[in-house]
């Protein structure tokens, strides 16, 4: 992702259908906003804070970026929001399982990015897109099938002002027909074949651009309901497509490799007792490298108050023929983090500190140290990083849906490996507002606005700061 300051996009007004239906989880969903990468949700309370481990085997919507209801007490999503095609809905109440549990629906996004890059050329986009996404009910309880295409166009992109990842890097159009794939169940399995979305701590949609990440591939998982206390899954991908491209690559190729491999993907995790998860999930390209994450999440309600403890580890190692430039090396990553909550407020405390041996490498998805802000990951080889943030839910005193959110990271000592050569000091401050209304005539809408600053303070002058301020708007139309 970026190790140095990379461009990005603000957001004024697009459409975009946040593609896609599950993977590696499985669900349903029909209205009510939520964006598919936790991590740039604002909480409302420390349990809302998001977890790697924990979104990779938990129920997910199967229409990410938009809107779902979930029953309530659980993260299962309901099924009772209203549609636009109503009188067929009703009709089919009492067809087969295969059109009567279909769903159809239309993602409308915008998204504006403007961004002063520090020593290079600006990085600036509107982009607007839409997506429909398709899902019929099960044959016989054992194969189901979806599918979805979206689109993302330039409203205004200048020439030599790419870098933004709404619009390709020549502010081309980014269109694909992202998800196609059959589902299946048996023997408390579930088989996904195809193109799908996959939400792992290192493989995930990264959904907070135009279009998101997804995977080609197959993936097995348990069937999961809200009373599971383990959940496991396995899958060999051999294709990406990332946020800004309209093409699966193979998985290799976004490392810079020439050869061909997929990543061979496995994990699990365990909830010992209540509020407690633990988990970890390896991913092997061969030739090429293997990470292995592992993460503990504790959450503890002592109402009024919610605390949250969590710790996580990652290691990364060139493997087989080393084929990935600077082979050989090795690597890792312990970042933890604490969060407190009370009534509608929330602070938390994160740090982070990597090996010396390379930076960490994550192109698939967000990184999944609790450092991680809005421009920068701080993956740099032997970089230590501290972040503290607060955020606010102003729902009941300003406007519903209403929360704020500010952060500020600190990174030092970050070398360039292998020679061991300092590099800059990187700070950022982010500031993100979120409007998630909960009920009313705009209910299917999700608003976000994030302002960032980079700085840089060992740069030469005129080099020291990279502002950004980007914005999005989605909005779901649910046809079925």
């Amino acid at each position: 992702m970026h190790a140095q300051p990379q461009p990005r996009a603000f957001s004024r007004s697009a459409l975009v259908f946040g593609v896609v239906l599950l993977a590696m989880i499985g669900a349903t969903g029909s209205a009510r906003s939520d964006q598919d990468d936790d991590a740039e949700r604002v909480p409302s309370g420390a349990a809302d804070i998001y977890s790697p481990i924990q979104r990779t085997f938990t129920h997910q919507a199967p229409l990410p970026g938009g809107p779902q209801r979930l029953v309530p007490g659980t993260s299962l999503p309901a099924d009772d929001g209203p549609v636009l095609f109503q009188d067929l809905k009703e009709r089919l109440r009492f067809a087969d399982p295969f059109f009567r549990d279909m769903k159809l629906a239309v993602y409308l996004r915008t998204h504006d990015l403007d961004r002063d890059n520090a020593g290079s050329p600006r990085s600036r986009a509107w982009a607007g897109g839409s997506a429909l996404a398709f899902r019929t009910g099960f044959v016989d309880d054992w194969l189901q099938f979806e599918a979805a295409g979206a689109s993302s166009q330039p409203l205004f992109a200048p020439e030599g002002e790419g870098g933004t990842l709404l619009l390709t890097q020549n502010q081309a159009e980014v269109s694909s027909f992202a998800i196609a794939n059959a589902r299946m169940r048996f023997t408390e399995q579930e088989l996904v074949l195809g193109r799908q979305l996959v939400k792992t701590p290192y493989i995930n949609p990264q959904d907070n651009r135009m279009i998101p990440n997804t995977v080609e591939g197959a993936v097995l998982t348990r069937r999961r309901d809200e009373a599971q206390t383990f959940d496991y899954g396995f899958g060999y991908l051999w294709g990406f497509k990332a946020r800004d491209s309209s093409y699966f690559v193979p998985f290799s190729q976004e490392l810079g490799v020439t050869e061909d491999r997929g990543v061979l993907a496995a994990g699990a995790k365990v909830m010992p007792i209540e509020g407690l998860t633990i988990g970890a999930i390896d991913y092997l390209i061969a030739d090429v490298l293997n990470t292995t994450f592992a993460e503990a999440d504790w959450i503890i309600h002592a109402a009024p108050l919610q605390f949250r403890f969590s710790v996580n580890y990652t290691d990364q190692r060139t493997v087989g023929a080393d084929l990935i430039a600077g082979a050989p090396y090795a690597t890792d990553q312990v970042s933890a983090r604490f969060a407190a909550s009370y009534a509608n407020a929330t602070v938390l405390f994160a740090g982070s500190q990597n090996g010396e041996g390379a930076a960490l490498q994550g192109p698939f998805g967000s990184f999944p140290a609790y450092t991680v802000l809005d421009q920068l990951n701080f993956n740099e080889a032997g970089q230590k990083t501290l972040v503290v943030g607060a955020a606010y839910d102003l729902s009941k005193i300003v406007l519903d849906g209403l929360k704020l959110q500010s952060r500020y990271g600190w990174a030092w000592d970050a070398v360039a490996a292998p020679s061991g050569t300092p590099l800059t000091r990187q700070n950022e401050f982010n500031v993100e507002l979120e409007y998630l209304p909960t009920s009313g005539p705009l209910e299917n809408i999700h608003v976000q606005v994030f302002y960032s600053m980079v700085e840089l303070p060992n740069n030469p002058p005129g080099e020291t700061q990279q502002p950004q301020v980007r914005g999005i708007v989605t909005y779901l139309v649910p046809l079925l």
